[in-house]
């Protein structure tokens, strides 16, 4: 037996999809090769949305079942983002004022790298 999901919101998200597509419950049917009886059943609530049904439905609109459910938004992972961020600053300071700004970013203990920068 196939998988069931939750028919209303995804029915939703196919009306808006439609809407936005410009496509009539007909032509999706076609697309998706599924009897005109057998979507206009899915919609009104009469016949389950299995998996399958979403997945030719989303293969048919060149969409991936995820962003049907999500739809108008479109599902990003985000675990595979490089949250690394990298700044650099560049100060112009007279020679005077130098020693004292390095000092007071790295502190007194670090006079070595402080005289490698001045």
């Amino acid at each position: 037996m196939a998988k069931q999901v939750e028919t209303h919101a995804i029915v939703t998200n196919l009306y808006k999809i439609m809407n936005d597509r410009k496509l009539g419950q007909k032509k999706i049917a076609s697309m998706v090769g599924f009897p005109e009886s057998k979507l206009s059943k899915i919609f009104s609530g009469m016949q389950n949305l299995t998996v399958n049904d979403l997945s030719k439905i989303a293969s048919s609109l060149n969409m991936r079942e995820i962003d049907i459910i999500t739809y108008p938004k479109v599902y990003r992972e985000t675990n595979n983002v490089n949250n690394d961020v990298k700044a650099q600053l560049t100060i112009e300071l007279k020679d005077y004022l130098k020693e004292n700004v390095l000092k007071l970013i790295f502190g007194n203990d670090n006079l070595e790298l402080i005289n490698k920068i001045t």
